[in-house]
């Protein structure tokens, strides 16, 4: 009933059509599926057609939007507490090394965790196991890699040394492991699992910390170390809670052309992951240059509050991959607008009643050294709103389209933006430049990503290939 098999086949009965039997007896002829003797009587329809294939997640967009902010919901304050724990049983040096060295791993698992969703991509949505064992096996030899990498930063760096990188460094291979089953699992539509291996490592570690940091003041090598049991931990999980994606465990072939194609795109996300982190800090850098810590530490309260927004189009964005991935391409389209406009809507709102809270939500909270992070905060606001749709264009650019390199152009052009104007503003007007420099990037990057889905959707139009879930045959 797809495509070229839409083909009729004729039971005995109805041979009698063509020498002038009645009307009515043309309703005895199927489809090749089965005869249909007891139909004559009824309505010329098809009531034996296949029903079409249900695409995975598309009736529960809105449900998977509401438990993932539910469960990001947990998250956030879990984090939080992570960095109330670190900032007050720890010494400054040892949160300032604790910090980078997390950042060295978590840096390296951004270039490698996209594994998950380049098979979501090149599987269109289908969780293949031959692709799911061949992102395993790239896991691990990658995560072997960075291991190596992180090692080797810890001999060079100071600053957090060789003995804490060899206690944080194994965590990678877990990490890339998680992202992988994240990607896979996005593209199915499995939103409660992938929530659950999203939750588990903060939890676990502040478990842990509890434990270890507060209960036996054991300092910032127990820390790294439960963190870095937190995230094998969640691995077994997802080994095990997702197992119908990978077993049996067979030899596939790396380097073979799925192969290539499958680390090629990954990696190709994965430059987009890094060039956005530091496209999101630069004018960071900046500040920090000019103005000195005390402004980057104000500045910080206000960027940390309105990125917080991005949990709405983050959450989104995970409930319509699979939805968008196994569409057409007119459909897909559709899908992704409404999903923008919802996301603007939504942050639109939050954005607004934050404007309003903050100058009076911030000192009590923060303390009144904070208060000029108010300042900072409104700036920030428009310029975070306008790139609320952005997460969600770039499932259709990175993963349905499967162009990541015009992802990495979105970023970019955000980078380059935002560090430009930062060197105009931030000398002359300090936390509340860096903010508008970050608007008017983000600004930037938002127009850029609107015009990359547009020449995409313009180009696919009419030309898309993958299978759409809808029968085309008719009587």
């Amino acid at each position: 009933m797809f495509g070229q098999t839409d083909r009729r086949t004729f039971s005995a009965s109805t041979s009698t059509v063509a020498t002038g039997c009645s009307v009515a007896a043309m309703t005895v002829a199927t489809t090749g599926l089965r005869p249909s003797p007891g139909i004559e009587a009824a309505p010329p329809v098809t009531p034996n057609l296949v029903r079409p294939k249900e695409i995975p997640g598309a009736r529960n967009v809105g449900r998977n939007t509401v438990e993932t902010l539910l469960f990001r919901g947990v998250s956030t304050p879990v984090a939080f507490a992570l960095v109330v724990i670190q900032s007050r049983f720890l010494d400054p040096s040892g949160r300032g090394r604790f910090v980078l060295v997390v950042l060295t791993v978590t840096i390296l698992a951004r270039l490698f965790g996209q594994l998950g969703v380049a098979v979501t991509s090149l599987g269109h949505g289908e969780p293949d196991r031959a692709l799911v064992r061949r992102a395993l096996g790239w896991t691990m030899a990658l995560g072997l890699g960075g291991v190596g990498l992180i090692l080797a930063a810890g001999a060079a760096i100071d600053s957090f040394g060789l003995p804490l990188a060899a206690i944080a460094a194994p965590a990678l291979v877990p990490n890339i492991l998680n992202a992988c089953f994240s990607g896979v699992l996005l593209g199915a539509a499995r939103i409660r699992l992938w929530n659950y291996i999203q939750v588990l490592p903060p939890v676990l570690t502040l478990a842990g910390m509890l434990v270890a940091v507060v209960g036996l003041g054991r300092g910032v090598d127990a820390a790294v170390a439960v963190w870095t049991l937190a995230y094998f931990a969640t691995a077994v999980f997802a080994l095990a809670a997702a197992s119908d994606l990978w077993l049996p465990l067979r030899n596939v072939p790396l380097l073979d052309r799925q192969g290539r194609a499958l680390v090629r795109l990954a990696c190709g996300m994965g430059v987009v992951q890094i060039v956005n982190l530091i496209g999101y800090r630069v004018e960071l850098f900046v500040l920090d240059r000019f103005k000195g810590l005390a402004a980057v530490g104000i500045y910080s309260v206000g960027m940390q509050a309105a990125e917080a927004i991005w949990l709405i189009p983050a959450a989104i964005a995970s409930a319509i991959t699979a939805p968008v991935v196994h569409e057409d391409a007119a459909g897909a389209a559709q899908l992704i607008r409404t999903a923008c406009t919802k996301g603007l809507v939504y942050t639109s709102a939050v954005a607004v009643a934050i404007g309003v809270a903050a100058p009076f939500v911030i000192p009590p909270l923060f303390g009144d050294a904070f208060r000029g992070a108010a300042r900072p905060l409104a700036f920030l606001l428009p310029g975070v709103v306008a790139y609320a749709p952005v997460t969600i264009l770039v499932v259709y650019i990175s993963i349905r389209a499967a162009r990541p390199r015009l992802s990495l152009l979105v970023s970019i052009v955000g980078l380059v933006v935002t560090a430009g104007m930062s060197l105009v503003l931030i000398p002359a007007y300090g936390a509340s430049g860096a903010a508008i420099a970050s608007t008017i990037g983000y600004a930037a990057g938002a127009i850029a990503a609107w015009i990359c889905f547009r020449s995409l959707v313009s180009v696919v139009a009419g030309q898309d290939t993958r299978p759409a879930w809808r029968s085309t045959g008719s009587t």
